[in-house]
Protein backbone atom coordinates (compact mmCIF):
# COMPACT_ATOMS: atom_id res chain seq x y z
CA UNK A 1 0.00 0.00 0.00
CA UNK A 2 0.68 3.46 -0.82
CA UNK A 3 1.08 6.08 1.46
CA UNK A 4 -0.01 9.28 0.51
CA UNK A 5 1.28 12.94 1.96
CA UNK A 6 -0.49 15.26 2.83
CA UNK A 7 0.17 18.74 1.85
CA UNK A 8 -0.74 21.26 4.25
CA UNK A 9 -0.59 24.50 3.32
CA UNK A 10 1.19 27.61 4.96
CA UNK A 11 -1.56 29.80 6.40
CA UNK A 12 0.06 33.42 6.65
CA UNK A 13 -1.99 35.29 8.46
CA UNK A 14 -3.56 38.82 7.43
CA UNK A 15 -1.56 40.82 9.04
CA UNK A 16 1.83 39.48 7.66
CA UNK A 17 0.31 39.56 4.10
CA UNK A 18 -0.44 42.90 4.50
CA UNK A 19 2.82 43.75 5.60
CA UNK A 20 4.83 41.96 3.32
CA UNK A 21 2.59 44.15 0.47
CA UNK A 22 3.36 47.38 1.89
CA UNK A 23 6.84 46.83 1.68
CA UNK A 24 6.61 45.79 -1.88
CA UNK A 25 4.78 48.72 -2.25
CA UNK A 26 7.63 51.08 -0.47
CA UNK A 27 10.26 49.22 -2.27
CA UNK A 28 8.51 49.85 -6.02
CA UNK A 29 8.22 53.12 -4.99
CA UNK A 30 11.72 54.01 -3.56
CA UNK A 31 12.65 52.55 -6.78
CA UNK A 32 10.58 54.32 -8.79
CA UNK A 33 12.08 57.55 -7.05
CA UNK A 34 15.63 56.88 -7.78
CA UNK A 35 14.86 56.63 -11.06
CA UNK A 36 13.00 59.74 -11.16
CA UNK A 37 15.76 61.82 -9.59
CA UNK A 38 18.53 59.97 -11.70
CA UNK A 39 17.07 60.44 -14.97
CA UNK A 40 14.38 63.37 -14.96
CA UNK A 41 14.65 66.41 -17.13
CA UNK A 42 16.22 69.56 -16.04
CA UNK A 43 15.17 73.02 -17.78
CA UNK A 44 17.94 74.93 -18.91
CA UNK A 45 17.68 78.65 -20.67
CA UNK A 46 20.03 80.61 -22.81
CA UNK A 47 21.49 81.72 -26.05
CA UNK A 48 23.27 80.44 -28.82
CA UNK A 49 26.81 81.22 -29.16
CA UNK A 50 27.71 79.64 -32.14
CA UNK A 51 27.28 75.97 -33.77
CA UNK A 52 29.49 73.04 -34.59
CA UNK A 53 29.47 69.81 -36.77
CA UNK A 54 32.41 67.66 -36.32
CA UNK A 55 33.31 64.66 -37.94
CA UNK A 56 34.38 60.89 -37.29
CA UNK A 57 37.51 59.38 -39.08
CA UNK A 58 39.77 56.60 -37.96
CA UNK A 59 38.53 56.94 -34.00
CA UNK A 60 39.35 60.59 -33.83
CA UNK A 61 37.30 63.32 -33.82
CA UNK A 62 38.37 66.63 -36.06
CA UNK A 63 36.25 70.20 -36.07
CA UNK A 64 34.64 70.35 -39.71
CA UNK A 65 32.49 73.93 -39.29
CA UNK A 66 31.63 76.04 -37.01
CA UNK A 67 29.24 78.85 -37.40
CA UNK A 68 29.38 81.82 -35.61
CA UNK A 69 27.75 85.55 -34.91
CA UNK A 70 30.06 87.04 -37.73
CA UNK A 71 31.10 84.11 -40.12
CA UNK A 72 31.38 80.80 -40.86
CA UNK A 73 34.83 79.13 -40.37
CA UNK A 74 35.02 75.72 -42.94
CA UNK A 75 38.06 73.84 -40.96
CA UNK A 76 38.17 70.88 -43.67
CA UNK A 77 38.37 72.70 -46.51
CA UNK A 78 37.58 69.40 -48.92
CA UNK A 79 33.99 70.70 -47.79
CA UNK A 80 34.43 74.27 -49.00
CA UNK A 81 32.20 73.79 -51.65
CA UNK A 82 29.61 72.62 -49.68
CA UNK A 83 29.01 75.41 -47.37
CA UNK A 84 29.91 78.19 -50.15
CA UNK A 85 27.55 80.36 -49.73
CA UNK A 86 25.68 78.97 -46.82
CA UNK A 87 24.22 81.18 -44.11
CA UNK A 88 25.23 81.11 -40.52
CA UNK A 89 21.99 79.08 -39.99
CA UNK A 90 22.44 76.23 -42.34
CA UNK A 91 20.25 73.50 -42.67
CA UNK A 92 21.54 70.21 -42.93
CA UNK A 93 19.33 67.47 -43.89
CA UNK A 94 20.15 63.57 -44.69
CA UNK A 95 21.81 64.38 -48.52
CA UNK A 96 24.22 67.26 -47.18
CA UNK A 97 25.29 64.88 -44.05
CA UNK A 98 25.40 62.18 -46.16
CA UNK A 99 27.87 64.52 -48.65
CA UNK A 100 29.95 65.22 -45.28
CA UNK A 101 30.28 61.64 -44.57
CA UNK A 102 31.70 61.25 -48.04
CA UNK A 103 34.73 63.16 -47.55
CA UNK A 104 35.95 60.38 -45.41
CA UNK A 105 33.96 60.37 -41.69
CA UNK A 106 32.05 57.32 -40.31
CA UNK A 107 30.07 60.14 -38.04
CA UNK A 108 28.77 63.76 -37.67
CA UNK A 109 28.24 65.07 -34.18
CA UNK A 110 26.37 68.83 -34.19
CA UNK A 111 27.29 70.66 -31.30
CA UNK A 112 25.88 74.23 -29.74
CA UNK A 113 27.55 76.16 -27.74
CA UNK A 114 24.76 77.93 -25.35
CA UNK A 115 25.97 80.52 -22.62
CA UNK A 116 23.29 79.97 -19.89
CA UNK A 117 20.94 82.40 -18.20
CA UNK A 118 19.54 79.58 -15.99
CA UNK A 119 21.38 77.08 -13.86
CA UNK A 120 22.30 73.59 -15.68
CA UNK A 121 22.76 71.37 -12.61
CA UNK A 122 23.49 68.71 -14.72
CA UNK A 123 26.36 70.07 -16.29
CA UNK A 124 27.49 72.41 -13.40
CA UNK A 125 27.19 75.50 -14.90
CA UNK A 126 25.56 79.17 -13.41
CA UNK A 127 24.11 81.72 -15.30
CA UNK A 128 27.21 83.54 -17.74
CA UNK A 129 28.29 79.86 -18.40
CA UNK A 130 28.89 78.52 -21.51
CA UNK A 131 28.82 74.86 -22.76
CA UNK A 132 29.18 73.04 -26.18
CA UNK A 133 26.10 70.39 -25.78
CA UNK A 134 26.09 67.65 -28.48
CA UNK A 135 21.98 67.99 -30.37
CA UNK A 136 20.44 65.75 -32.57
CA UNK A 137 20.25 67.49 -36.60
CA UNK A 138 17.29 67.89 -36.32
CA UNK A 139 17.71 70.43 -33.47
CA UNK A 140 20.90 71.83 -34.67
CA UNK A 141 18.65 72.92 -37.72
CA UNK A 142 16.10 74.61 -34.69
CA UNK A 143 18.98 76.29 -33.08
CA UNK A 144 19.63 80.11 -34.60
CA UNK A 145 22.71 81.37 -33.47
CA UNK A 146 22.35 84.57 -31.12
CA UNK A 147 18.52 83.83 -30.18
CA UNK A 148 17.19 82.89 -26.98
CA UNK A 149 16.14 79.19 -26.13
CA UNK A 150 14.94 77.25 -23.63
CA UNK A 151 15.85 72.97 -23.76
CA UNK A 152 16.15 69.71 -21.36
CA UNK A 153 18.88 68.29 -20.43
CA UNK A 154 18.63 64.55 -19.12
CA UNK A 155 20.61 63.76 -16.08
CA UNK A 156 21.87 60.68 -16.90
CA UNK A 157 23.14 62.10 -20.18
CA UNK A 158 25.27 65.32 -19.22
CA UNK A 159 26.61 67.12 -21.85
CA UNK A 160 23.43 66.72 -24.57
CA UNK A 161 20.22 68.54 -25.48
CA UNK A 162 17.31 65.84 -24.71
CA UNK A 163 15.23 68.48 -26.36
CA UNK A 164 14.66 71.71 -27.80
CA UNK A 165 11.42 74.03 -26.46
CA UNK A 166 11.16 76.17 -28.59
Amino acid sequence: MQSRKRVVGLKVPKRTAYGIAIAILIVILLVLMVYLLAFSMVKVSGVVDHKTITGIRDGTQYTLVVMAPWFIEIKDHALDDLFQGKDLDVTINATFEQAILNHGYSKINYLASIQVSSKDSVNHLNPGDALAYFVKRCDFNALRIGNSVTYEVEKGKPLTIARVND
